[in-house]
Order: structure tokens, then C-alpha cells, then sequence
């Protein structure tokens, strides 16, 4: 009888490691509301060359030095005298924005297509949501990405 139930106790025992090894890796606390450092924050000029229906729109993610993340928002829709165009990052409720404002000093009725670039510090390796923000209240991109020292990744969006 001692036997059967040190067979049984062990065949347990067998089955719970087993069951441990398969998980995935561990769960992360969630993301806690938090501003973070934005720098280089970089712009290249109104391509007045381009039809917004021949426009490929796309982001750019990279890792960068330190648990940084590199972020180019490529053929963003902003007026065509943005004056200063800045750009903050923060994360509010589990998802992490990034917004490119422009402080238009005049009124313009134009409007043109830019590179917008920004690097942002103090990155987790972990999965995040993301939206991105250009001169609208809505987001432009939403998705998922996991972030390592090893991303390089560049996501389609549809038109503005």
C-alpha cells in the first residue's frame, strides 16, 4: 500500500513540474500611469512632392543604447507651417502614447506630409500597447509590440 502511494505521490509530483515548465514566461506587474523622457526629437520638412493616395504611411520601431526606443512615424499629416513640432510620451492606462503636437503660430490652410521622430528612454522588456498621436485627438497607429534590446520592426498604418 506505502508503495502505491509513493508511486502516486510521485507521479503527482511529476505531473506539477511538468505543468510549471510549460508556462509561458512570467506575468509582468502591469504598466503604472507614468510620464516618460523623450529626446532627439527630430522632423524632416513638408514633402509637398507627394498625392496623400501615393503616400505610404508606416512606424519604426528600434531599440536603442539603454532601454531605448526609437520611434519615426514615416508620411505624418501636419499643416504646412507647423511652427515648433514637439513630441511626449507617457503611459496611461497600460498603454503607452506617443504624441507629435504642432504649435501652429498662424492659420494655414495646407497641409503636408513629414517624418516625425522621437527616442524614448526607460523601456521595459516587455509586450506594450501602443497608439500614436499626430494633431488629433485620435489615435493614427494602434498595436501591439514586444520590446527587447533586439527590436527593429517597421508597421504599416492606413492613410490619415
Amino acid at each position: 500500500m506505502k508503495t502505491q502511494i509513493l508511486k502516486l505521490s510521485l507521479f503527482c509530483l511529476v505531473f506539477v513540474l511538468m505543468g510549471a515548465s510549460c508556462q509561458n514566461e512570467e506575468q509582468l506587474p502591469p504598466l503604472k500611469d507614468n510620464q516618460l523622457t523623450v529626446s532627439e526629437i527630430k522632423t524632416q520638412g513638408c514633402k509637398e512632392n507627394t498625392k496623400s493616395t501615393d503616400i505610404e504611411r508606416y512606424i519604426e520601431l528600434k531599440a536603442e543604447g539603454e532601454n531605448q526606443l526609437r520611434v519615426k512615424f514615416i508620411n505624418a499629416t501636419l499643416s504646412c507651417c507647423p511652427g515648433e513640432i514637439t513630441s511626449s510620451a507617457f503611459i496611461q492606462n497600460e498603454i503607452l502614447k506617443v504624441v507629435f503636437s504642432e504649435q501652429t503660430p498662424i492659420l494655414c490652410n495646407c497641409i503636408c506630409s513629414y517624418d516625425l521622430e522621437c527616442v524614448i528612454g526607460s523601456m521595459e522588456n516587455r509586450s506594450y500597447n501602443i497608439e500614436i498621436y499626430v494633431r488629433s485627438e485620435n489615435p493614427k497607429a494602434k498595436f501591439t509590440f514586444n520590446y527587447s534590446k533586439n527590436l527593429d520592426s517597421r508597421i504599416e498604418i492606413s492613410p490619415n
